[in-house]
């Protein structure tokens, strides 16, 4: 059982020793065997913290007893039972875009993936290296395996930067997943002779078993992937980026999907777009807040299928519109049950049918609308003001049972992650 969802905090990867040269250093771990529940439905008191400090950003990916964390420069390895590292990964002159996705609203974790018979974790960097004299600075992007087991480095991809174009700071190189043995890599392009800031974007599809970039797509700003398709924007020249969206002011902006094994077009939404804000909602669904006009604030989300970019199969227009505030609040339990919640609503939709299950409004005499955490094999983790922690039933919407510790929003079957990294041990 895994679970790879992302944590954004407020932590650093601490002050480890490391070889800061791409060296991981190795630390002891725990070897007591845990007990398995799935789902947790209870969590011990008091939790253990990861051995982490409260400086920078991170990203986590909960693999077993394994926590994965990402800051913009290290990668490191957790055990959840006691907090222990066991090993990290340093390169001096590494950044791996968390600060900026955090910064954009368009986090991710690190990618956990099984190859040629190893686990390996995945995630995208960038190399800046200082010139000396009339040299000037070079800034490079990779892909980069490391072995889960030891934190060494398995290979590092070179992701060649289109013509005309630079990357920094702001480009932000990230792994959008992995299928086969192909994994897509995205990350946003500046003009190298015009305006500061981000102008653009690129993605590639890198060859796990070749270590090399089998298609690019200039362009193309990636942001999920499922069933073969890569789902994101086609960007015109013009365009620009904010916190929340890709914008240009005369259009050409275009929803599409692409083929996850040559990069190929698959389909292309007709709709000249002014405005676009993709987000990954789950089981081969995703948002798009679309602007069909130049304007400040764009209307709410479209729930659609990544297969062809279209209103997924089952899904009404009533049941469209009650998931029309979709965006970065939904969850997917990843067995058959995607989980959406704002302000004032909790709402849960079928998988499988596209039906909408269950929702709790504030409009309910009888009930509170609790918080999201999130939503694992089942089960939605969440919380009521005054109330303390929930957890519901994933189908239905009904109360399973109630806890006191922490605000869980990253669950496997051993425990449940916090947002300032402390784990709760599943006991039941």
């Amino acid at each position: 059982m895994t679970a790879a969802l992302t944590l954004v905090t407020g932590c650093s990867s601490g002050d480890s020793p490391s070889a800061g040269d791409g060296r991981p250093v190795r630390e002891e771990a725990s070897t007591s065997p845990p007990k398995a529940y799935d789902p947790p439905l209870r969590f011990g008191e008091g939790g253990v913290r990861l051995a982490v400090e409260d400086d920078d950003r991170t990203e986590v990916a909960l693999r077993g007893t394994t926590a994965y964390v990402l800051t913009d420069t290290a990668l490191a390895a957790y055990d959840i039972r006691g907090g222990a590292r066991q090993w990290t990964l340093r390169d001096h002159g590494m950044s791996t875009g968390v600060e900026e996705r955090a910064r954009v609203w368009e986090t991710t974790a690190p990618t956990v993936t099984e190859q040629g018979g190893r686990t390996l974790v995945l995630f995208a960097l960038q190399k800046h290296q200082q010139g000396e004299g009339t040299a000037k600075d070079v800034s490079t992007s990779h892909l980069r395996a490391v072995d889960a087991a030891d934190g060494k480095e398995a290979w590092t991809a070179t992701l060649p930067t289109p013509k005309g174009t630079s990357v920094g700071y702001s480009s932000s190189p990230t792994v959008v997943g992995v299928e086969g043995d192909t994994a897509v890599v995205t990350q946003r392009t500046s003009s190298e002779d015009g305006p500061d800031g981000v102008t653009s974007a690129v993605t590639y599809g890198v060859n796990l078993a070749t270590h090399h970039v089998d298609w690019q797509a200039d362009g193309f700003a990636a942001r999920m992937l499922s069933g073969g398709v890569v789902v994101g924007a086609q960007l015109p020249e013009g365009v620009e980026n904010d916190s929340e969206r890709w914008f240009a002011d005369e259009g050409g902006i275009a929803l599409t999907g692409r083929s996850v094994k040559d990069g190929a077009v698959s389909w292309k939404d007709p709709r000249n777009l002014f405005g676009l804000k993709i987000e990954t909602v789950g089981a081969g669904l995703f948002s798009a807040r679309i602007n069909l006009e130049f304007k400040e604030n764009p209307p709410d989300y479209e729930l659609l299928d990544s297969a062809a970019g279209k209103r997924p199969a089952g899904m009404t227009a009533d049941s469209a519109a009650a998931f029309s505030f979709a965006g970065r609040s939904c969850v997917y339990d990843e067995r058959s049950v995607i989980v959406c919640g704002v302000d004032g609503q909790l709402a849960a939709l079928d998988a499988r049918t596209h039906k909408v299950l269950w929702a709790i409004t504030e409009d309910d005499p009888s009930r509170e609308v609790p918080s999201l955490y999130t939503a694992w094999h089942g089960v939605v983790y969440g919380s009521v003001a005054g109330h303390g922690g929930v957890l519901l039933d994933a189908t239905t919407g009904k109360d399973r049972a109630t806890f006191d510790e922490g605000r869980p929003t990253v669950v496997n079957e051993y425990g449940g992650l916090d947002t300032d990294l402390t784990v709760y041990p599943a006991i039941g």
